[in-house]
């Protein structure tokens, strides 16, 4: 194994291998309901100016701004608004879902002024509940976690699904909390509610099961999440707004609302089973709920997006929706342009303070960000990773729009395979990626060979494992393999794909605008022919490599930072962490870089070739090992079950505390790359010698030799991405 010094490095180093109320990203709901007697409305003209006045005709109808800081002493994070309520007196009560804290606020702006723990007080919960959501009813505050699995998967519906109640009267620094009770088994009874067919829909209408199961990443259309939260007319139900899953066997495309009416025998402690209601089906323009809340008019305001990421190549990944709460009403769409202000404002809209009029154009909506990912000027952190007396969130006060008119077809963004590109995998699927929400029209995409003859035909009556729908993403996926060293093109009818209100793609007729060449065999790779180049425990979590042989497309390697037990144990019995794999999607010359970006929402982004598996973040120890060849179980965009069998090792490498049991295979190449730190810390690695490939075994030493390296070894913001690449600044 190739050994790594620094004299920064305590112990002797090894080079090893190892998003009225509006939300985004990853919002949630809240806000006053205008449901019961609890706290009187504040018109909008009483909430105090901030001071910053934004321009007043942009198109969000943008109001003011202010922003909000900790109470001083507090030692727990207060970046990430999740939910909020109104107050008397211009105060509000604010929720985080990164800690288990409910902070009083002035709503002009400044620090908190009164702090209550649900940790230390009321349902004492241990754990991060995520609270994502929350509502009034009459005198009493509802509040909820996400009941979902953690971003990579990793199942926590013990630390996450607990519903819990408590009163608060006065304001300001005299506000307090009356608690009034918890029921922590929503997630398993609604899963079973819909296993067991109680809605009369049938069995596992709805897929919770799945959706929910370990390995499950929450945030996408088959995900599990628990993200807005209002109550129904007359409060005769608590709604239950899901972020994921999104309805619809195939398409996956109407958000879902469950209705639990004994909400108040439950929290009481009088009730021990879940009374679900009949479930509401709602046409959101293919997004989820990401909250929901009551005007004083009774109409609904609903905040939906994507129940994934928001998408580069969407215009509005994000929408305001008003509705009657008829569930035979369609909601309807408003004209705010949320992702200009998301875009702008650098976090992402989780709740509204309240819904203080009709829910019309013209009412206004205090809304807060959560600004966990922030970068303030003069950090190098994102906010909530600050000393809890640096961390702050923003807020905005809009207007709502008028209902949006929707007059254009979707356009093509984006296409996998690319046009022209040669040495595509054999098992390649077509991804086509619009600007907004799509749906199967009458029409059919067409795949041909290069001689016009059809492969095959693919439309709305094609099996759900061929024609996948993911809000604004067509995927195709071939029932054979193609045949190697062959060219092919897609054709796609006018009337083929249309938006949610049927106006229809323009189609694809031309042979080369879709068109690909496929690859020969797969390269076999050994030790030696891969190494790490680059290494982020902290934000952008992610890795790179150089591939030391040329590749042909469809060339695989996985990847994977689980905890290797030595021997013949491997990975048996894990499930958490990353674990995906890496295809080449074209012929790769030796001497490419890849970059990897692991901490996002379903598959991990890598600026070259494919991936396909679970994601996650990179921690203070972590060891991140490549191979070819082995079986993962339940493979599938964003997810990842037991990985069953490994094939040959290639490389590893290893940030932050002691090594994992590096393969002897690796050891022998000295492809093992080690930068490590005690006690153990968040460690980011790059490697910042010559980027001449003219002589790959004169780079591989170069890459091999620890003072070509440049290592943080405390928590830093992790070297920057250009063109998602760690080396996209340094590369022609």
């Amino acid at each position: 194994m190739t050994t790594l010094s620094a004299s920064r490095i305590p112990f002797k180093p090894m080079l090893l291998a190892s998003a009225l109320s509006a939300v985004l990203l990853a919002a949630c709901g809240g806000g006053s309901d205008g449901g019961g007697s609890f706290l009187p409305i504040v018109p909008p003209a009483a909430v105090a100016p901030p001071a910053t006045q934004p321009p007043a005709a942009e198109p969000d109808q943008l109001v003011s701004k202010a922003r909000f800081t900790p109470n001083a002493g507090t030692t727990e994070g207060s970046s990430d608004a999740s939910t909020a309520f109104a107050l008397p007196d211009n105060f509000m009560l604010v929720a985080d879902d990164e800690a288990n804290v409910l902070r009083v606020y002035p709503r002009a702006g400044g620090a908190a002024v009164k702090e209550w723990s649900y940790e230390l007080e009321g349902p004492k919960l241990g754990k991060e509940l995520d609270l994502e959501a929350g509502t009034r009813i009459g005198d009493t505050l509802y509040l909820t976690g996400s009941n979902s699995n953690k971003k990579d998967g990793g199942d926590a519906a013990a630390d996450r699904s607990h519903l819990f109640a408590v009163k608060v009267t006065g304001t300001g620094a005299a506000t307090t909390f009356s608690y009034v009770g918890q029921f922590s088994l929503l997630e398993a009874q609604l899963i079973a509610w819909d296993k067991d067919n109680t809605h009369g829909l049938g069995a596992n209408h709805f897929g919770f099961a799945v959706s929910a199961a370990a390995g499950i990443v929450p945030e996408r259309v088959d995900g599990f999440s628990i993200e807005g939260m209002t109550s129904a007319p007359g409060d005769s139900a608590l709604w239950l707004g899901f972020r994921a899953p999104q309805t619809g066997a195939s398409t996956r495309a109407k958000a879902l609302i469950v209705p639990v009416q004994n909400y108040a025998a439950l929290v009481g402690g009088t009730a021990t089973q879940a009374a679900f209601g009949a479930p509401i089906e709602l046409e959101l323009g293919g997004r989820g709920i990401r909250s929901i809340d009551k005007g004083t008019d009774g109409n609904y305001l609903i905040v939906a997006g994507p129940a994934g990421a928001a998408s580069a190549d969407v215009d509005r990944n994000f929408a305001l929706f008003s509705w009657n709460g008829n569930p035979a009403t369609a909601p309807v769409e408003l004209s705010n342009d949320l992702d200009k202000l998301r875009k702008e404002t650098g976090g992402s809209f989780e709740s509204t303070v309240e819904v203080p009029g009709p829910v019309k154009a013209g009412t206004q909506v205090q809304l807060l960000l959560d600004n966990g990912d922030t970068v303030w000027p003069g950090q190098t952190e994102v906010s909530k990773d600050l000393d809890a007396a640096d961390q702050k969130f923003d807020g905005y006060v809009v207007r709502l729009g008028q209902p949006w008119v929707d007059t254009a077809g979707p356009v093509l963004k984006t296409a996998s395979p690319t046009a022209g590109r040669v040495g595509v995998n054999f098992d390649t699927s077509i991804v086509l990626s619009f600007n907004e929400a799509i749906r199967l029209g009458a029409g059919s995409i067409v795949l041909h060979k290069a001689d016009g003859s059809v492969v095959e035909t693919f439309n709305a009556a094609s099996p759900a494992a061929r024609v996948k729908l993911a809000f604004n993403v067509l995927t195709i996926v071939p029932t054979t393999k193609l045949t190697a060293d062959t060219g092919y093109y897609v054709t796609v009818d006018a009337n083929a794909i249309t938006d949610p209100v049927g106006n229809a793609f323009a189609g694809i007729a031309d042979a080369t605008k879709l068109n690909f060449m496929t690859a020969g065999a797969p390269t076999q790779l050994v030790a030696g022919d891969l190494l790490f180049m680059a290494g982020n425990a902290e934000a952008p979590d992610a890795y790179a490599f150089v591939l030391l042989k040329a590749v042909n497309g469809g060339t695989q390697v996985t990847f994977t930072d689980r905890d290797r037990k030595a021997g013949a144990l491997e990975f048996t019995d894990i499930t958490n962490e990353t674990a995906f794999v890496w295809t080449a999607d074209q012929n790769l010359p030796a001497g490419t870089i890849v970059t990897i970006q692991t901490d996002v929402t379903g598959n991990p982004i890598a600026d070259k070739g494919t991936t396909l598996g679970s994601p996650g973040g990179i921690g203070k120890s972590e060891t991140v090992y490549a191979f070819t060849g082995g079986t993962i179980d339940g493979l599938g965009v964003g997810t990842a079950g037991k990985i069953t069998s490994v094939g040959s090792y290639l490389a590893s490498l290893t940030l932050g505390g002691a090594a994992g049991t590096i393969p002897d295979a690796i050891t022998t190449a000295g492809t093992g790359f080690s930068f490590t730190v005690l006690p153990a810390n968040q460690t980011n690695a790059i490697y910042t010698g010559s980027l001449d490939r003219s002589d790959l075994g004169a780079f591989a030493a170069r890459v091999k030799n620890p003072a070509n390296w440049t290592v943080r070894y405390a928590p830093a913001v992790g070297w920057p991405l250009t063109n998602n690449s760690l080396f996209g600044d340094k590369l022609p």
